[in-house]
């Protein structure tokens, strides 16, 4: 397969290359593709969240919008500490819901299970979030991985953080891994009120990108259809298609 470039596309308007020419977005999940502000924290008015560790998070997402993700890091250090040092003797699976809906989820699985189970409030979650993004933004893949592989332990149905992993696993061209948190994150989409289709098409993108790279493209180009279905605005995947129809006449 042909080389493919990468390019901020989604900030930059672009013409469609030659034919043969490998001209590719960035890699779905990208920060130029996924403004920090749009969390998941509106849906998530119901969750008890202390108003300090609420306040360091909204910290935390300014330094990263300001371009300052070691201070992001930082910010989170004492919340992630005081989290380990509360939850140390816990022998419960803790999980760690940013919405009633995966909440349910969560504990309903380990009811299913016969498993104990103790779900507690969004605050970890949303520190570790905040590091894992900024340590993306640092070139840090390796801890972020490590960051969101962790966090998805404890909220193994969040849309948002399946599609960072992925993100994150794509970059080091662990494609086969990447593709199996993107599917995660597809089936886990309804449970994100408010972003379903933003996630799911989100995830789409990653199941398509990942399947070209391993040589799939009717399976990646199913996945871009499917994104275009639910979302006919999305501009990423008609120059995915195109890429795809191009990689295709080379192999003729």
């Amino acid at each position: 397969m042909a080389g493919r470039w990468i390019l901020a596309s989604a900030a930059l308007a672009i013409a469609l290359p030659a034919v043969g020419q490998a001209v590719r977005q960035l890699p779905p999940g990208t920060p130029a593709n996924r403004p920090p502000s749009n969390d998941d924290r509106d849906a998530a008015k119901g969750s008890r969240i202390p108003p300090t560790v609420d306040a360091k998070y909204d910290a935390g997402m300014a330094a990263i919008r300001a371009k300052n993700p070691g201070a992001a890091v930082e910010l989170m250090r004492p919340v992630l500490a005081d989290f380990e040092r509360r939850y140390a003797d816990e022998k419960r699976q803790i999980y760690c819901a940013v919405t009633p809906e995966q909440s349910s989820a969560y504990l309903a699985d380990a009811a299913r299970a016969k498993r104990a189970a103790v779900a507690i409030d969004a605050g970890w979650c949303r520190a570790q979030y905040v590091t894992g993004y900024a340590l993306i933004d640092l070139q840090r893949l390796p801890e972020a991985e490590t960051a969101f592989t962790r966090l998805i332990g404890f909220a193994p149905q969040n849309s948002r953080y399946l599609n960072e992993l992925g993100y994150i696993l794509m970059k080091q061209k662990k494609w086969k891994e990447s593709l199996d948190a993107y599917r995660r994150s597809e089936a886990a989409a309804d449970l994100t009120p408010g972003r379903v289709t933003e996630e799911r098409c989100l995830a789409l993108k990653g199941i398509g990108y990942n399947l070209v790279e391993l040589g799939d493209l009717d399976a990646a180009e199913a996945a871009y259809r499917k994104c275009l279905n639910i979302n006919p605005q999305d501009s990423d995947s008609p120059r995915e298609l195109e890429y795809i129809a191009q990689q295709r006449k080379l192999t003729v």
